[in-house]
């Protein structure tokens, strides 16, 4: 999996797309949510989107469906890549993350995708905002790899 996401996120290798929503098939239980929600990008600017086109084939592949900007990153946010303090990340996150006022989730089962754990921070204030914001009934996180921690 991590190197299927290398290849599409550094490569721009979009085949690799319909290996990664296979490699999800042994994951039970995506096709009960309501709504799939890829975290707002890091790098804008990045020509194709891995965490979106992630959430996109796999919504499409277990008939769920996908909001792309149900969360947005606030301009101007800072880059998180290089903060290793736990509690400054958050702080971080929560001051760049939100959801539009229009959008409402109320009740849902949220399935929040990422590419990458780290720490957790960003599904954290990810999950806070689309339960005490939004007020979705639940939310689910499903990351496809894991960084090794820094030691």
């Amino acid at each position: 999996m991590g190197e299927l996401v290398y290849q599409l996120k550094y490569q721009g290798k979009s085949d690799v797309i319909p290996k990664i929503v296979d490699l999800l098939d042994r994951i039970k239980g995506i096709e009960e949510m309501d709504l799939i929600v890829p975290i707002p990008p890091t790098d804008g600017a990045r020509q194709l989107q891995p965490v979106s086109l992630i959430a996109q084939a796999l919504g499409k592949h277990r008939n769920v469906e996908v909001i792309l900007d149900l969360l947005v990153k606030k301009p101007g946010g800072a880059q998180l890549k290089d903060v290793d303090d736990p509690i400054e990340r958050q702080k971080l996150l929560r001051d760049s993350i939100m959801i539009p006022e229009d959008r409402d989730v109320s009740g849902l089962k949220v399935l929040l995708v990422d590419d990458l754990y780290r720490s957790g921070a960003t599904l954290s204030v990810a999950t806070d905002l689309l339960l005490k914001q939004g007020k979705a009934g639940s939310v689910s996180a499903l990351t496809m790899t894991k960084t090794r921690s820094k030691r």
